[in-house]
């Protein structure tokens, strides 16, 4: 009888999540899992309550209804498809409750479990499992992985998915693409989603109708069409106010949207109704139990109330949100939380306090960065920790502690760099002995000692936000410390209110470091695969926005000018080229206010340290105060950090270079096939000026080049790891920050009857890119150079530019020359071969770069023809020929 009772008590339970009763539901689940006795339809039950209780937003009660159905399920001998699907969802309910509860490393690897599971072949959970992993990667800061999950949960849904299925994922990978400033793939991921739900008869088409339209002014408020944003977060939250249950997270959501909005409209009657929705989110996610929520929606009101100069309540707030995170929610959390409060005490004066909460964030930073399993993450969460970091540098500055600020500048610049040098540098010798030690944090004493035995003035700088919570996004502030060799240090501290709307493309390039203060709740999904009856229309867009992203990303469009070295330019082609005017603009901010420093220090070697988009500034170029470029009167080098600046132990003695060790690649032809599967092939003329340029710098160390159809992936890969230096002159596409593709040199394709050709397939293809030198040993290679459009892009961060160029540094390369946008074929093959002339002459690489920057001025004035080369690494390698026989 009581298997009868359980089975009618199951039956029942469908029928009320059917008509979304979903706390009926959960109660019959329940009490069916709990009396059946068969361990299948017992688990199946424990599986169903934990739907009903995540759509509760019960979330504790999800995780533990999802582990007593894997532990009835646990050792089951039988794999039929019923007991392989119970246990698919029951573990993906229990993702979902991990990461709304904080517990975000666990709940990536409960995913990770069901992707091997359903080995990615079944679409019924394939697109889910993508969504879950989404959502986690995105909580945990991961913004490119994140990206690319919810654009493989689209092209599933759309393959295979309902109508709102395709619209769930959309919205998904919409509010990412919006995070990364992406607004066109954003409003395009919207605007289909809203033709969808529009379309559908089914009831969860309100929700997300609801969804679309609060992306809708996501978009718009990122455009700073701000009355447009709320007029949509107030659509928004009525259509969500007449279909949501109490407490709905969804409903959450749209308020706190349409409330950040009225924020940023910065009208006090509209501030003060922002203020009572977010209060009115806090009090109902604490009701709940949604701690995400409730640390979101403190940490705006913490803001909002800054913004008003309302400071006791900020303060208030911003412990709350504090107090709210530590309870259980993971140290990443409690950082976020402990950012916020620094920051509106350091508002209020109280500078000390402050510095307390941000060093305390700092250690949790450094206890998460401690369980790192990639590279990936690691640069991640140390562009958290820089947050922090750039909050303390304000806080000692304020105490005049500016030596410290410098130590906080520092901490988290080229880390993983700096360990992969010492792995490289150990690896040759023996294999014995210990590891390398980790880098170590400086002190501001030892900086100084480095700068005096290389003989170096070093220029730090520090791009900073707005001192206090504010809805405008980008530099404020530049900090700019001078280190000289005889170990004194200045700090000058630059307002940017006034340059900023006129820096070209090429520097207000995406990678600023400050951003707005405010954060936006989480993405939820409402509604769980295989619950929505009715799909509703699904007339695809010409081109899916998932489609058009990714093929964005691959840098494959057709060239803008036929002379240019480039397959696609990142910035707006009006802004890619410095003007004179320009580089006066930039020399105003960031070079005149240290002029008299530089000239104190006695020497000419420069050793540049940059921070976010100055790493695209052409500092060679910046005009001094009698209009002479910086380049010709010193030696400038860039470096990711103070620790890591040229060491200069290539100075005295010249290289040797047989002709067997240099390696010099000239106009390859046009790769046949795309950079990743699924994207467009570049359209890339011949570069008859590179080829002339590798003809000629082949004949002064009278090595072979590889020209056209030879200029393989394969045939480089087979010189590279003896060559003394590589010359690339060809096309290349340039690094980019949402895949994390470092950029990517153009080669040959192989020809089909190569023998070669089969390692030119594949994940290579015809393409140099990090993956390929990553294996390489490269301590042998003291010069390369990536004579090609922008080889100097690449996603900003606190280890530096993570273009192509960081990979050949950190395989061992001494000294990479790379370029800073668009560069002519012409004047680009007059500058480099005279770099090279003057490399054979006995001239170092930095006296090199400057001979041959001022001869190619003399024919080609135009700063975007001499300005766009910079070097990364040691200024001091010097090249000699082998003699001849």
């Amino acid at each position: 009888m009581s298997q009868l009772r359980s089975m009618v008590r199951m039956r029942k339970a469908d029928r009320m999540a059917e008509e979304r009763r979903w706390a009926e539901a959960y109660t019959l689940y329940r009490e069916a899992a709990v009396n059946f006795s068969d361990r299948l339809l017992s688990a199946a039950c424990w599986q169903d309550a934990a739907v009903a209780a995540g759509q509760l937003a019960r979330y504790s009660d999800e995780a533990e209804c999802g582990r007593f159905s894997l532990s009835l399920l646990h050792g089951m001998k039988r794999n039929t498809p019923l007991v392989r699907r119970t246990r698919i969802r029951a573990l993906l309910a229990l993702a979902e409750a991990l990461y709304r509860t904080g517990d975000l490393t666990s709940g990536e690897q409960v995913v990770r479990q069901v992707f091997g599971l359903v080995a990615r072949n079944d679409s019924d959970f394939t697109a889910d499992c993508f969504h879950r992993l989404g959502q986690c990667q995105l909580l945990q800061g991961e913004i490119g992985g994140a990206l690319t999950a919810f654009a493989r949960a689209a092209e599933t849904a759309r393959t295979s998915g309902t109508g709102l299925e395709l619209a769930q994922e959309l919205l998904s990978l919409g509010i990412t693409a919006n995070t990364v400033g992406d607004g066109p793939t954003a409003r395009d991921c919207a605007a289909e989603a809203e033709r969808l739900a529009r379309a559908s008869t089914d009831a969860d088409r309100v929700r997300l109708l609801a969804s679309s339209l609060r992306l809708q002014g996501l978009v718009l408020r990122r455009e700073r069409r701000l009355q447009e944003a709320v007029s949509k977060g107030r659509e928004a939250l009525s259509l969500m106010s007449g279909a949501a249950r109490p407490h709905d997270p969804g409903l959450a959501q749209i308020r706190e949207g349409l409330a950040l909005s009225l924020v940023f409209c910065g009208e006090p009657t509209q501030m003060s109704e922002a203020v009572e929705l977010l209060t009115r989110t806090h009090t109902e996610a604490a009701e709940r139990g949604d701690a995400i929520v409730m640390t979101s929606a403190a940490v705006n009101l913490a803001n909002a109330h800054a913004l008003m100069d309302a400071m006791d309540e900020a303060l208030a707030w911003a412990e709350r949100a504090a107090h709210t995170a530590r309870g259980g929610q993971g140290p990443s959390f409690v950082a976020v939380a402990l950012l916020t409060l620094g920051t509106v005490l350091h508002v209020r004066g109280e500078h000390a306090d402050a510095e307390g909460h941000l060093l305390e964030a700092v250690t949790l930073w450094e206890r998460v960065r401690a369980t790192t399993r990639s590279e990936r993450e690691h640069i991640d969460l140390l562009g958290e920790q820089a947050q922090v970091y750039r909050a303390l540098q304000r806080c000692r500055v304020a105490r005049h502690d500016t030596d410290g600020a410098l130590e906080a500048a520092e901490r988290v610049r080229g880390l993983l760099l700096e360990q992969r040098l010492l792995v490289t540098q150990s690896s040759g010798a023996d294999t014995t002995a210990p590891a390398p030690a980790s880098p170590v944090a400086r002190t501001a004493q030892q900086l100084s000692e480095l700068a005096t035995r290389h003989n170096t003035v070093a220029l730090v700088y520090s791009l900073l936000g707005p001192a206090r919570p504010s809805v405008t996004s980008g530099a404020t502030t530049a900090y700019i410390w001078v280190i000289s060799p005889s170990g004194t240090r200045r700090h000058h501290a630059v307002d940017l209110s006034d340059t900023g709307s006129a820096i070209p493309g090429a520097v207000s390039a995406p990678g600023a470091p400050a951003d707005e203060t405010f954060t936006d709740a989480p993405d939820t999904r409402g509604i769980p695969f295989g619950q929505v009856a009715d799909g509703g229309e699904r007339a695809p867009a010409a081109e899916p926005p998932e489609s058009r992203l990714l093929r964005a990303l691959s840098q494959g469009a057709a060239v803008p000018a036929v002379t240019e070295r480039d397959s696609r330019p990142l910035a707006d082609p009006d802004r890619s080229y410095l003007t004179d005017a320009d580089l006066r603009l930039l020399a105003d901010a960031f070079l005149r206010p240290v002029e008299e420093d530089l000239q104190a220090a006695g020497t000419r070697r420069l050793v540049v340290v940059p921070d976010g988009s100055l790493h695209y500034v052409p500092f060679n170029a910046l005009p001094l105060k009698d209009n002479t470029p910086l380049v010709d009167r010193y030696t400038v080098a860039l470096a990711p950090s103070v620790r890591l600046q040229p060491t200069g132990r290539q100075g005295t003695v010249p290289v040797t270079v047989a002709p067997s060790e240099a390696l010099v690649v000239g106009n390859p032809d046009p790769p046949a096939e795309p950079l990743l599967p699924g994207l467009s092939t570049p359209v890339l003329p011949a570069l008859p000026a590179a080829e002339r340029e590798a003809r000629a710098i082949a004949e002064l160390y009278d090595a072979p080049a590889l020209l056209g159809a030879r200029a393989t992936r394969q045939a480089v890969l087979d010189r590279l790891p003896y060559a003394r230096f590589a010359h690339f002159a060809t096309h290349a596409l340039p690094g980019e920050d949402t895949l994390r593709i470092p950029g990517a040199l153009c080669l040959s394709p192989s020809a089909p009857a190569d023998p070669a050709g089969a390692a030119d397939s594949g994940a290579g293809g015809p393409y140099l890119r990090a993956d390929d030198i990553q294996p390489l040993d490269l301590s042998g290679c003291q010069l390369v150079v990536l004579s090609a459009c922008r080889t100097g892009w690449g996603r900003l961060s606190p280890e530096g530019n993570l273009g192509l160029a960081r990979t050949f540094l950190a395989e061992g390369v001494d000294c990479v020359v790379v370029s800073l946008w668009p560069v002519d074929d012409t004047a680009t093959a007059r500058l480099m071969t005279a770099f090279h002339q003057h490399l054979a002459a006995g001239a170092t690489t930095g006296e090199a770069l400057r001979h041959a920057v001022r001869e190619t001025r003399r024919r080609h004035t135009r700063p975007v023809d001499w300005a766009g080369f910079t070097l990364l690494g040691s200024p001091d390698v010097r090249l000699a020929r082998e003699p001849r026989s």
